[in-house]
């Protein structure tokens, strides 16, 4: 009975001495977790850039220089020396029409007077037609054997050294856009082209109210016609602008307040009124606050952080 009484003692006192052991070693990692403790962030420091901000509009390419190919007479068209896509020279044959009583009549042979019998100075109802600029065939309105009319258009010669951009431009935006003024033009596939407004029309669209400008390329860019772009025209620049990743800038749901978190030591964040200045794809220019470029910022992790965080810089 002493025995077992004592057996009870041992185990009682053993399991005390366990959950006291159980107990500090819980208290110990407490305290650790609370040295530890914070919100995990990323830190950079502002950056100084030359900062613009463009107005960006929808614009296309135009060959301004355009020879319209007519038919001098009424006839039938026998023949086409070129085909659409082929360069042309000024003064080369282009095609051939002929006149709607030789095509009745197919033996045609009228004397003009000079050197009849050597052929030079007869019409026998068949006239070629000439072109009178350099270019590019790039449309063909009427096929071998069509009838066509005096003055009736057969086909269109472009001048691709002729090319603009041509910028249709709302008239509210009309004083942001200088005559003489550099712009960016973006093209589809990715590519940029630097261009001059250098010209404007004296009229606007009477249904979208757009004032047309003309942009010419600075380098030759072998552009097709009717080819969108958009171009990007600087309205306001800033050198040595202070900035941080979008990431970075925090705003309330309004979209009216500005701020971001910065630190004061290696384990606390204070927020910062900032006004919003202008932007690019990736950064944010800061306006209306004390803060440098030697200034550390929390990039990724401030969102939801009060005034005055406890954070954990993460490498």
């Amino acid at each position: 009975m002493k025995h077992l009484k004592k057996r009870k003692y041992v185990f009682a006192l053993s399991a005390a001495l366990f959950l006291t052991l159980l107990s500090a070693c819980g208290g110990g990692n407490g305290k650790t977790s609370d040295e530890t403790s914070g919100s995990p962030v990323l830190v950079i420091t502002p950056s100084l850039k030359n900062m613009n901000n463009y107005l960006q509009l929808n614009a296309n390419t135009i060959f301004q220089k355009k020879e319209i190919v007519r038919a001098t007479f009424q006839g039938f068209i026998v023949k086409f020396f070129k085909k659409i896509g082929d360069r042309i020279n000024a003064g080369d044959e282009i095609l051939q029409i002929q006149t709607k009583e030789s095509s009745a009549d197919g033996k045609m042979d009228i004397n003009l007077g000079k050197d009849s019998n050597k052929g030079k100075d007869s019409f026998k109802g068949i006239v070629t037609i000439r072109t009178k600029t350099s270019g590019v065939f790039t449309e063909q309105n009427h096929n071998i054997g069509d009838f066509v009319t005096d003055g009736e258009q057969i086909a269109v010669i472009s001048d691709p050294s002729s090319l603009v951009i041509q910028l249709n431009v709302p008239f509210q935006f009309v004083s942001s856009v200088k005559l003489g003024s550099a712009c960016v033009i973006n093209l589809p596939d990715g590519k940029s082209m630097n261009g001059i407004i250098n010209k404007v029309l004296p009229s606007v669209d009477l249904t979208s109210q757009t004032q047309t400008y003309l942009i010419q390329l600075s380098q030759p860019g072998n552009l097709p016609e009717n080819l969108n772009v958009i171009v990007k025209i600087p309205v306001q620049s800033f050198s040595n602008a202070l900035t941080v990743p979008k990431s970075a800038l925090m705003t309330d749901e309004t979209q009216s307040k500005f701020w971001v978190m910065k630190l004061i030591n290696d384990s606390t964040a204070v927020k910062v009124n900032v006004a919003k200045g202008i932007e690019n794809d990736s950064l944010v220019q800061l306006l209306g606050s004390n803060l440098t470029n030697n200034d550390r910022i929390v990039s990724e992790g401030a969102f939801g952080l009060p005034d005055t965080a406890k954070v954990l810089i993460r490498k």
